[in-house]
């Protein structure tokens, strides 16, 4: 933010540099009257106008005419004519809050003119006044502000000429040889072929590779083994789990609504966790990827279709983007406030995803940083009123959209119509046969009781009224009925079955036929997306300071400013039940020459492979944001991504086929001194892999990983110390996507191993090294069981110690044990078999096995908790 009100600012700073024009003594200006024209545009004009009105609108306030004065800026009027003390205005300006004291404090009889004024009623000699003509509306961003790197489209530059031609592989390694060179350096060597596997396959699929899968590249002599290598796995399915897991973070994925302990789930919201992986892995391109999400439901008149194509549901699930923000509303809860945040959580998510900017800053003021006004935050947020409408909000378990066109609905709705019709009439018909079986039995009763008697058919009547109550509901004169006529008589169609076989035959019958009915009945999913209440979207409004109780100027559906040519307008067209704003909006972030969204996507996955982005800020590509250390880099990069197509698998297979990606860890004194945090890459950074990698790792070594995919996520479970562990069951041993994501009840190892608790959205993880976290790799129960299997999985597949070490180390860390870790394993191995047989002078074999066994599951247990086995190296 420039200004905390920028229209206060604008007219007090004006008065004040304008030193004494038309500063007459208030006393004597009282007895004539005061005019803007004469006595208040000079001074906007010499000290406003050229930020506010001639070169640009700060904050959308101009001060060239007085109604646009009158009518403010993004904050709203700042001034009521003939009525200061309810004027903003003047409010700031005795309260000293304008100017800003680093722009110098007005004196008393400027104060004291400025009340005058307003208190006259802001009089103007030209009344009505001509509206400013279309040519005169400048724009609110001045050209420095759009000079910024980020703000501009990336151009493609040229490839640089190098001197280590032999370790050229990619462009990548052009552009990151010319800094090395600089300074004398170069790339590291190529890492070892069993560190590149396994590096592979946990950047691409989040699981270390098996002893065969590595011994396919590790065998393969084709000198291109490597880049099919990474062909095999960016064309497998786990890609998409690995790789959908990072984009679920930027989305703020939950399966759960948040908010204390009620944090209610939202049975479909696995839909939209299914969408993304399967679009990675059919590698939709990323500017659809982008506007199916944002926008799936608007792509074509789905409604007046005659079925839901397979594509038409895909895009419909996309919009799940648009449903993840936190959610506490309900039917019979509808807090405006709550609303409030929904809207502006999902602007937050929206912006950091695509934009890389903190758009969310300028939600109460313009922002502190980047050239983004109020203005700017609420036209953004117009984009959304078409679904998201605070004056006809739906609650979290009611928005949703049907999975079927309006056709489809109507014939479903009348065939279930038509089911329950004809379920009806055969509930009738069974409801008569039990009651005439019911009332067969009581003349049965009434006849054994007095034999010959004549049968009252009102006491039969009133009897089968009172038994097909229960006992405990009967009226005083049922329960005397029941005790004189029919005692201890039991009425359940079981006893009536043993009683009357051709009842049983009857109802089985009808009981059949009602369940076959019931089966014609078809369910409509409703999916957990977003999708406009009508064409007509609400009117954008300016909230002051953020608070909705606050309304201020009216906005278009718009983007920021600064990121467009002067004047842009989204091209809205509205179609069938839908407002077109999403779409407008999503083709606009989507074009080729946008400024940031290709620069963002291309940097997040640099960030991914090589430890940080080449803007190390993630999130933030805005003036507080850190810089690319490689712009011209990133920019080629953006262009690129564009030029394959937007190619997530090209673009991998690009950075991952690079020396640069390549190369080894070590560093030698030369890169320490010029380069001490490898901000060039000249050596392979090692990190510590996320929460998932290490609990999908533990589950792949043990031999328990459950490799279904997709469909409903698994529950957790509590444990004896509060911890909250996954079921140690098929479905617990699913990949950790597919885990239930509780925002209240977060899996106690993915938390330890820095896993987001998913309040808002998380476009960067932190990294903590932390004692519980070796803690949980030793006596936690994903460790124990991971360590119990891997025993049992050692013992089978050798049969001496040195031939079962190497098993386990390829397992584990893939490669072979070095000399000195056999020795140490081998005593290792020896002493904990002696504590397990340390009061058993004679053991029998199955003794013997059991020590075995467990000798070589602490040896697990130590492996599991190397730095080698955490750290992608």
């Amino acid at each position: 933010m420039r200004f905390l009100n920028a229209l206060v600012f604008a007219v007090v700073s004006g008065l004040f540099f304008a030193g004494t024009v038309g500063a007459e003594e208030p006393a004597a200006k009282a007895a004539a009257t005061l005019t803007f024209e004469t006595d208040i545009l000079p001074i906007l004009q010499a000290r406003c106008a050229k930020c506010h009105g001639d070169e640009k609108l700060e904050a959308g306030f101009d001060v060239r005419r007085r109604f646009a004065i009158l009518k403010g800026g993004d904050t709203g009027p700042a001034f009521i004519p003939g009525k200061p003390e309810e004027s903003t205005l003047i409010e700031r300006i005795e309260k000293n809050e304008m100017p800003p004291a680093d722009e110098g404090r007005l004196d008393e009889k400027q104060k004291a003119l400025i009340r005058q004024w307003v208190l006259a009623g802001a009089p103007t000699v030209k009344n009505p006044e001509p509206p400013l003509e279309e040519s005169e509306i400048a724009s609110r961003i001045s050209d420095e502000d759009r000079q910024f790197w980020s703000f501009k489209s990336p151009v493609r530059p040229a490839i640089p000429t190098v001197k280590a031609l032999d370790r050229v592989r990619t462009a990548i390694d052009s552009f990151l040889l010319e800094k090395l060179e600089a300074k004398g350096l170069t790339f590291n060597a190529d890492a070892p072929k069993e560190v590149q596997v396994r590096r592979l396959y946990l950047d691409l699929w989040g699981i270390p590779p098996t002893i065969e899968q590595a011994n396919e590249f590790l065998l393969d002599e084709r000198p291109n083994a490597y880049e099919l290598l990474v062909d095999r796995l960016l064309a497998a399915p786990q890609y998409g789990e690995r790789w959908g897991r990072y984009w679920l973070d930027v989305a703020g994925y939950a399966d759960s609504d948040g908010y204390l302990a009620a944090d209610r789930l939202r049975p479909e919201a696995w839909r939209y966790r299914d969408y993304v992986i399967e679009a990675l892995n059919r590698d939709l391109p990323y500017d659809q990827f982008v506007r199916e999400q944002l926008a799936g439901d608007e792509l074509t008149d789905w409604r007046r279709g005659e079925e839901i194509s397979p594509e038409v549901e895909r895009q419909l699930r996309a919009t799940g983007f648009l449903r993840t923000a936190m959610d506490p509303t309900y039917p019979g809860y509808i807090e405006p406030n709550e609303v409030h945040q929904v809207l502006a959580d999902t602007v937050q998510i929206v912006s950091s995803t695509f934009l890389g900017l903190t758009v969310q800053c300028a939600r109460c003021h313009s922002h502190k940083f980047d050239p983004i006004s109020q203005r700017d935050y609420y036209s953004m947020q117009a984009v959304l009123l078409g679904a998201y409408d605070p004056a006809r909000w739906q609650p979290s378990e009611v928005r949703g959209i049907p999975l079927a066109t309006e056709a489809q609905e109507a014939r479903i709705n009348e065939l279930n119509k038509k089911a329950d019709e004809r379920v009806a009439a055969l509930t009738a018909t069974s409801v008569e046969l039990t009651a005439r079986f019911r009332k067969r039995r009581i003349v049965e009763l009434l006849t054994a009781a007095a034999p010959g008697a004549a049968i009252d058919p009102a006491l039969v009547d009133k009897l089968l009224a009172a038994v097909v109550v229960a006992a405990d509901k009967h009226t005083p004169e049922q329960k005397e009925l029941v005790a004189k006529h029919v005692p201890g008589a039991v009425w359940t169609d079981e006893e009536l079955i043993k009683r009357f076989a051709e009842f049983g035959e009857d109802l089985a019958k009808l009981k059949a036929a009602i369940a076959a009915e019931a089966a014609l009945k078809k369910t409509i999913v409703k999916l957990r997306s977003l999708v406009d209440v009508d064409e007509k979207a609400a009117e954008g409004r300016i909230l002051r300071r953020g608070e909705h109780t606050k309304p201020g100027g009216t906005v278009t559906a718009n983007v920021p400013e600064v990121l467009t040519p002067v004047g842009f307008q989204l091209d809205v067209k509205p179609g069938y039940k839908t407002s077109g704003r999403r779409l407008a909006f999503a083709r606009w972030l989507t074009e080729p020459s946008h400024p940031l969204v290709s620069r963002v996507q291309v940097n997040r996955i640099w960030a991914r492979h090589f430890g940080r982005g080449l803007v190390p800020t993630q999130g933030n590509f805005g003036r507080a944001g850190i810089r690319p250390s490689h712009p011209e880099l990133l920019d080629w990069l953006a262009t690129e991504f564009v030029a394959i197509g937007w190619s997530q698998k090209a673009l991998h297979k690009l950075m991952l086929t690079s020396t640069a990606y390549r190369q080894s860890v070590d560093i030698d004194a030369a890169k320490t001194a010029a380069d001490p945090e490898n901000k060039l890459w000249g050596a392979w950074q090692p990190r510590r892999v996320e929460g998932e990698v290490v609990r999908d790792g533990l589950l792949a070594v043990g031999g328990k990983l459950n490799p279904q995919m997709l469909g409903s996520p698994a529950n957790v479970a509590g444990s004896a110390d509060g911890a909250v562990v996954d079921t140690d069951n098929a479905d617990g041993r699913r990949r950790s996507i597919y885990q239930i994501v509780r925002r209240s009840q977060h899996l106690t190892l993915l938390e330890l191993f820095d896993t987001p608790l998913m309040e808002v959205n998380c476009p960067e993880r932190t990294v903590s090294i932390v004692p519980l976290q070796a803690l949980a790799m030793l006596h936690g129960p994903q460790a124990e069981r991971a360590a119990l299997g891997l025993s049992e999985r050692v013992m089978a597949a050798a049969t001496t110690d040195e031939e079962r070490l190497v098993w386990i180390f390829r397992t584990l860390l893939t490669r072979v044990p070095r000399p000195t870790e056999q020795q140490n394993f081998q005593t290792f191995l020896v002493e904990i078999r002696k504590e397990q047989l340390i009061n058993k002078p004679t053991p029998t074999a199955e003794e013997q096995l059991a020590a075995t066994r467990a000798a070589w599951k602490e040896a697990a247990l130590v492996l599991l908790n190397s730095n080698e086995f955490l750290f992608v190296h």
